[in-house]
């Protein structure tokens, strides 16, 4: 076991054997709720093509409008794995399982070269790689910016440090790779600094020499990604400055609480915004810092400055959240970095205090112990229904768990809990406007037209572009008859929530039923564009096609629905129409009748096929 672990792929070997014990039962976890905008329904990840694109146009991060994110790296990677399996959600997890490997491995590599004794490195490493406030970046796709970003970051210290003197070309490669990744790249000349500070004198001199190309990279990066930047900070921030900081600052004291004593953990944490400095909790969090700095201090005037470096890596990783106001106030996945140096820091102050082989032998049960608590947060991730009922029982105060599950109850036809749960959200928070949207598509299910109808403008009073209320109106609309409103709503919606396949067939269908077959066309072949192989937008292009007489484009449409979907009843049945418009009646009664085998709708609409398939046979018969 020791050559093992001081060969060259022993610690690599040992990492890759724990990574895939704690991961084996996440392979089959569903996406979840950003997963869906940004990627599932996403169509800038589907063509490889766009790959240019994903580098000069942030919106390509989400088909929301109002969701872009600078993160080319990301799409890029989303769309190699899309090439490679579609949406098996498998191949997303085995790449972020590798980027989450990959990191370890680097940090083990960076904790040796910066000191660390090699079994401590590699327990360091397996401490990171299996701790359970890793299991929201590897379980949650979306979060695989916050891996990807710090896997090159990890790299980029990495080559630095072992470049010495010179400027070190891969280091700086990676930096580039970790900005393109996720903004938390931003913090590494700031550590590099400290790296350089804590190695001894004339460190300054040594950083200008070494670190100006990464501070130019850094501020071209600020430069590029600026309107962003400043629609969070300044033009549109989600909560004043005083709350931000106070509640960042208690944020702290919570973040430490969670790398000491991991419970509980949960997508959605019951934390609650400060409104002022004045809170008890901001003020014995400063106090702590206070505290904590002043030791520091008193270490320093020894000449020990790795375990301020440590301490200070973990405070650096959390100033991107510090200063930009995020929706969610705390969440496990900004930790993954903060980890890094909190295991540092650990393992700096063990090497300073106790024995090396005592430490291993109770590292090893702690090792143990944090990768069974990984498999039961995988466990936890699996789907959307155990993710946000193990939030709801954590954090029953916090809206957004409310408001997940009253959709997945609704999803299962649950109404009566669905209700239930969007009118928890409304008493928690009775001005939050995905609740009232929300409550809207319920009552539409139930033909509560007029109470969804209150719902969705409620919903547009609170947050007048929200695109989601808009669209849900539009479609109330079209089914009333109201289709002049309905079409105003779409194409006001299609500006706020980008480019969606939803959207143009919704129009093209309203369209048909103003007898505009030229636009229903022109809106259903978008649709197509933007979702190849729906078999409900060939459908109702067949029916555009059909209105404009061109009988035999409309039967190649209708039956390209059928080979999309092959039991889909309705393809069938306009199949059937249109060859008894033809005169074709053998074709129209093998139609109606795999109409009448796929039919699960309601009776009525069966006994009127049947009554049709009954005449052509009697005008056969004739």
């Amino acid at each position: 076991m020791r050559l093992l672990l001081e060969g060259r792929l022993g610690p690599a070997l040992v990492l890759l054997g724990a990574v895939a014990l704690a991961y084996c039962n996440s392979l089959s976890n569903s996406f979840h709720f950003d997963d869906q905008h940004s990627l599932v329904e996403n169509p800038a990840i589907r063509q490889l093509a766009n790959s240019a694109q994903f580098f000069v146009d942030p919106q390509l991060f989400s088909r929301t409008v109002g969701s872009e994110m600078y993160r080319p790296l990301v799409l890029l990677s989303y769309a190699l794995n899309y090439q490679l399996g579609g949406y098996e959600v498998r191949g997303y997890r085995l790449a972020n399982i590798g980027f989450h490997l990959g990191t370890a491995w680097l940090f083990c590599a960076l904790l040796i070269r910066l000191g660390a004794a090699r079994q401590l490195a590699l327990l360091g490493a397996l401490i990171f790689a299996l701790h359970p406030l890793t299991a929201e970046p590897v379980n949650y796709i979306s979060s695989r910016s916050e891996s990807l970003a710090v896997l090159f970051l990890v790299a980029a210290f990495y080559f630095y440090a072992g470049a010495q003197k010179a400027l070190s070309i891969p280091s700086l490669l990676c930096f580039a790779l970790a900005l393109l990744s996720k903004s938390v790249g931003l913090v590494l000349p700031g550590l590099l600094v400290l790296h350089e500070w804590s190695s001894g004198t004339g460190w300054w001199r040594r950083s200008a020499r070494r670190q100006w190309p990464y501070w130019l990279l850094g501020a071209g990066y600020l430069l590029f990604t600026w309107r962003l930047i400043h629609e969070a900070v300044v033009q549109a921030p989600v909560r004043h400055w005083t709350a931000q900081l106070s509640t960042q600052i208690k944020a702290l004291g919570y973040y430490l609480k969670l790398l000491v004593v991991p419970y509980p953990l949960s997508v959605e944490h019951q934390f609650f915004e400060s409104s002022s400095f004045a809170e008890s909790a901001p003020v014995l969090v400063l106090g702590l810092l206070a505290s904590l700095a002043l030791m520091g201090w008193r270490r320093l005037r020894g000449g020990d400055r790795r375990g301020i470096f440590w301490c200070a890596w973990c405070l650096l990783a959390l100033l991107p959240t510090l200063v930009v106001p995020l929706n969610v106030l705390v969440s496990e996945r900004r930790l993954y970095l903060v980890l890094a140096g909190f295991i540092g820091f650990s393992l700096w102050l063990i090497q300073q205090r106790l024995e090396t082989k005592r430490v291993l032998s109770f590292g090893a049960v702690g090792v143990v112990i944090l990768m069974l608590l990984t498999l039961q947060r995988n466990v936890v991730w699996r789907s959307e229904d155990t993710l946000w009922r193990d939030a709801l029982e954590k954090a029953p105060q916090m809206v957004r768990p409310h408001l997940r599950m009253g959709v997945w109850y609704r999803g299962t036809g649950d109404l009566e809990r669905a209700e239930n749960a969007y009118l928890s959200a409304l008493h928690l928070d009775p001005d939050n406007a995905p609740a009232h949207n929300n409550m809207g598509n319920l009552q539409r299910s139930r033909a509560q037209l007029d109470a969804a109808e209150q719902s969705y403008l409620k919903a547009l009073a609170i947050l007048p572009a929200y695109a989601e209320a808009m669209i849900n109106l539009a479609t109330l609309y079209s089914g009333r008859g109201q289709l002049d409103e309905a079409l105003q709503l779409y194409q006001r919606a299609l500006p706020l929530s980008g480019e969606r396949a939803e959207i143009y067939n919704n129009m093209g269908t309203t369209y048909l039923r103003l007898k505009d077959f030229s636009a229903a066309e022109r809106a259903l072949r978008r649709a197509l564009a933007l979702r190849v192989g729906e078999a409900g937008i060939y459908r109702n292009l067949g029916g555009a096609l059909e209105g404009q007489g061109r009988m035999g484009e409309a039967l190649r449409s209708y039956e390209r629905a059928l080979q999309v979907e092959p039991g889909y009843a309705k393809a069938h049945y306009e199949l059937g129409r249109l060859y008894e418009k033809m005169g074709r009646r053998e074709a129209a009664l093998r139609a109606y009748g795999d109409f009448l085998r796929y039919w699960r709708g309601e009776p009525e609409v069966a006994a009127q096929v049947r009554s049709k398939r009954r005449r052509l046979k009697e005008g056969a018969d004739h």
